[in-house]
């Protein structure tokens, strides 16, 4: 991939943009193969545990867009948050086709709503961030990241035009961010047009994301990962009796992805998926629906406090978990957990591998006995890693 800002310096978001793609993922997965190789299971050599790498396109792939508003109400400026505030980047090669159109509009709908950006220097002005959903289909969802509810009239009174000259935009919202924080968004979302959900076609399953569901980064390399955890349930329930419903529990399971793709492979199986955010298992839920989906629940709780609650009960731990955590990793508790469950199976998914090892050196029954690393991030040094680990 090409990309003018990176070549002339405007912008380095790309840091490894100018490394050849063979050799950044050899590095890439030389660190985080090393970094885990103390945790393979007895007897495992690299060679039989590392599958082939998880890879998806090099540009036009980001699901979605994060841009910081600079420049004035009569000429906005978009760029990406960290980088030169004078460079607009609403061309940036790593938004799908329609993105830079969009992006257009809303800089249009910032002149005629004389929406004033947000200055960080001066803790002045309104509009702090605009942040894009893209759907495969090229569907879109539109937030617009605002530092109070002063400008909204005026921008209700003009999003008319937006919608009208990109029908692609499905829903608006505005999003309030009061703080003078490096945060992109704040808590509280307000509706302004659309039904504020977007369908993303992610591999095998439709996802339904609302305005602040969690969404993987590149979609198709999502769809990669969530088949190759389905396909390794699958493979381990392969053979057992045809008559048993076994239990499978997604935890952290966000709107879906691997409770979806599991109950699809596995229809006989028992899955349950726990999300502590009710928006996301109300979109959860939406997907299993759509998907004619009846062995798969959804449920808004924390994970760790209803794994150790459920497996406290008559049924006791399921045979398979599967966890997807945020980059802080299970922790100590979770972890420790796993470690005493009995747990036969875990498929774990990893957005940061070194917490990842510091929960399997909090696990040691619990061995790597296949892996793969996923370039979920192209041209960074961010890595990712999703493993099957089998009680030893």
């Amino acid at each position: 991939m090409r990309c003018p800002h990176f070549e002339t310096g405007a912008c380095r978001s790309c840091t490894l943009l100018d490394l050849p793609r063979p050799r950044r993922l050899a590095e890439a997965r030389d660190r985080v193969e090393q970094l885990l190789a103390p945790h393979l299971a007895p007897g495992a050599s690299p060679g039989t545990v590392w599958g082939p790498p998880i890879l998806g396109a090099e540009a036009r792939f980001r699901a979605r867009g994060k841009m910081a508003v600079g420049g004035t109400a009569q000429e906005p400026v978009l760029t990406l948050p960290g980088q030169s505030a004078g460079t607009d980047l609403c061309d940036c090669p790593l938004y799908p086709d329609g993105v830079e159109e969009v992006l257009e509009g809303v800089k249009a709908l910032i002149r005629r709503a004389q929406v004033p950006p947000y200055d960080v220097a001066r803790r002045r002005g309104e509009i702090k961030n605009v942040l894009v959903t893209t759907a495969p289909d090229g569907q879109h969802l539109l937030r617009l990241v605002l530092r109070s509810e002063a400008v909204l009239p005026r921008l209700r009174e003009h999003l008319p035009a937006l919608l009208a000259a990109h029908p692609s935009v499905l829903a608006v919202t505005a999003n309030l961010h009061p703080a003078h924080t490096t945060a992109v968004e704040g808590a509280e979302e307000i509706p302004l047009a659309g039904a504020a959900v977007i369908p993303v076609r992610t591999g095998d399953v439709t996802l339904f994301a609302r305005p602040q569901s969690f969404l993987q980064t590149h979609t198709e390399v999502a769809g990669q990962l969530y088949r190759q955890g389905a396909e390794w349930v699958r493979g381990i329930l392969a053979g057992g009796d045809p008559a048993t419903s076994p239990r499978i529990w997604d935890l952290y399971c966000g709107l879906g992805g691997f409770a979806l793709h599991i109950a699809r492979a596995v229809p006989a199986a028992q899955v349950t998926g726990v999300e502590v955010s009710a928006q996301a298992v109300e979109g959860a839920r939406e997907g299993a629906a759509a998907a004619g989906l009846e062995g798969v629940r959804f449920l808004a709780a924390d994970a760790t406090a209803w794994a150790e609650q459920e497996a406290a009960g008559p049924d006791g731990p399921p045979r398979i978990a599967v966890v997807n955590p945020p980059r802080r990793g299970l922790g100590e508790r979770l972890a420790g957990w796993l470690e005493r469950s009995g747990v036969e199976h875990v498929v774990y998914s990893s957005c940061h591998p070194a917490t990842l090892a510091a929960d399997l050196a909090a696990m040691p029954s619990l061995r790597i006995t296949a892996g793969r690393f996923v370039d979920m991030f192209p041209h960074t040094r961010h890595a990712e890693v999703i493993v099957r680990l089998r009680r030893t």
